[in-house]
This record gives C-alpha cells, sequence and structure tokens, in this order.
C-alpha cells in the first residue's frame, strides 16, 4: 500500500515537472518575450491621416491606429510608408507594431499595398545607415523632435539616459515599440536620426539594469525596404 501512495506521488511530481519544462519554452518561442506598449501619439498632419484613412477604410479584422509618415517614394504617383499600431477585431484582441504601404495615384485614387508586421524580436535592420536616395528609392520623412508626446516621462528618462554617451547620429524617438523584462528591462524604440550622412530611422534598444542605470546596447538602422517590397 504504501509503495503505491509512493509511485503514485512520483508520478504526479515527474508530469507536474513535465508541464512546467514544456510551458516555458513554448511561451518564449512565441513572443521572444516582449511586450508591444501602447501607441501613444501621433506625428501625422491632416494631409496625411487623411491619405492613410481612405486607404484603411472598409478594412476588416484590424483597426490600425497611425502613429507616423515613415518615407516617400516617387512612382506613378506618390508611394507613402506609415508607422501604426494595429489590433485585432478579436474576443481577445492583439496589439502590433505595423508598417503599412500606401498608393495614391495620378488621380488621387488611394490604396492600400501592404501591411507588414514588425516582430519585435525579429525586427529587420541594415549594417550601415542609408546614403544618397537613388532615382525611384525611399525617402525618409522628417518627424519632427516631440519626445514629450512620444514617451512617457518614465520611458524618456530611460531613453535620455541610455543615449546619453552615443555618437553618430541624432536620435529623436518616435515610438516605444515594446519592452522585454530580463534581469533590467530592454527597451526598443524606433527613432529618426540624422547625421554627417543624411537621416535614417533607427531601431535603438537601450538596457535598464537592477540598479536602474541605463545604456545603449544597440543602435541599427531599420531596412525599410524588407517591409514594403
Amino acid at each position: 500500500m504504501k509503495k503505491t501512495k509512493r509511485l503514485a506521488v512520483v508520478m504526479g511530481l515527474l508530469l507536474l515537472l513535465a508541464a512546467v519544462t514544456t510551458a516555458v519554452p513554448a511561451f518564449a518561442a512565441t513572443s521572444g518575450g516582449w511586450t508591444v506598449s501602447k501607441a501613444r501619439y501621433s506625428f501625422l498632419t491632416k494631409g496625411q491621416k487623411k491619405t492613410f484613412n481612405k486607404a484603411v477604410k472598409g478594412m476588416t479584422g484590424v483597426t490600425y491606429k497611425p502613429t507616423a509618415l515613415l518615407a516617400k517614394q516617387v512612382v506613378a504617383g506618390m508611394n507613402y510608408v506609415y508607422l501604426c499600431q494595429g489590433t485585432t477585431v478579436a474576443r481577445k484582441p492583439v496589439k502590433a507594431w505595423y508598417i503599412l504601404k500606401v498608393n495614391k495615384d495620378l488621380k488621387n485614387k488611394v490604396s492600400l499595398i501592404s501591411a507588414k508586421k514588425i516582430k519585435l524580436n525579429k525586427v529587420k535592420t541594415a549594417k550601415n545607415p542609408r546614403e544618397d536616395i537613388a532615382s525611384g528609392g525611399l525617402e525618409i520623412t522628417k518627424i519632427k523632435n516631440k519626445p514629450k508626446k512620444a514617451l512617457s516621462k518614465s520611458v524618456r528618462k530611460v531613453f535620455s539616459k541610455g543615449i546619453k554617451s552615443y555618437v553618430g547620429y541624432e536620435l529623436r524617438p518616435i515610438a516605444l515599440l515594446g519592452t522585454q523584462v530580463v534581469a533590467g528591462k530592454n527597451y526598443k524604440f524606433l527613432c529618426y536620426g540624422t547625421g554627417y550622412a543624411g537621416k535614417d530611422l533607427f531601431v535603438v534598444d537601450i538596457y535598464k539594469n537592477l540598479k536602474g542605470k541605463c545604456s545603449i546596447s544597440s543602435c541599427k538602422p531599420l531596412k525599410l525596404e524588407k517591409y514594403v517590397n
């Protein structure tokens, strides 16, 4: 009788251990541990918002909230590239950041070309900032410096501390894309950067340790072409 009870206890512990060891990797694989941050501010002008709203009108499944016009591209008309936050229309809504490509043709007809999700654990970046824009290429749009509206007070503090020693480009935050709890906390920003070589969009990672010290851990140009082609 005692042996049967002991066996039952051992089997129960093994089942519990199996459940724990399989749950953690599954979560890590799907989310990467990143939490999507809420969009706080829109840098768009009235005209840019109007074009965006025309492009997404009638869409179902996801509602889009625009944050900034990232780039333009001269074609037969004009292509516009927007950063926005999308929320799924579902019982349990899910938020994510998206890059939308919108076309406005020569007759002013507006249409949505593509909508690609930004995976926070696999953001597509380049080694070097873009140089002079070739004919037909994407031209980065100037983003005004309004960190007080784009970021909360506590996040602004993390950003300013983190980039304090950074040399190269003047970085202006457009949005906090997400956060990741580690031994401390990681913050992932999308920034507009200007420097001697011109302008570009940068994905900036800042680490805040358990003592509150902030440091920039990565600053790489966003590979925008991968999100619009």
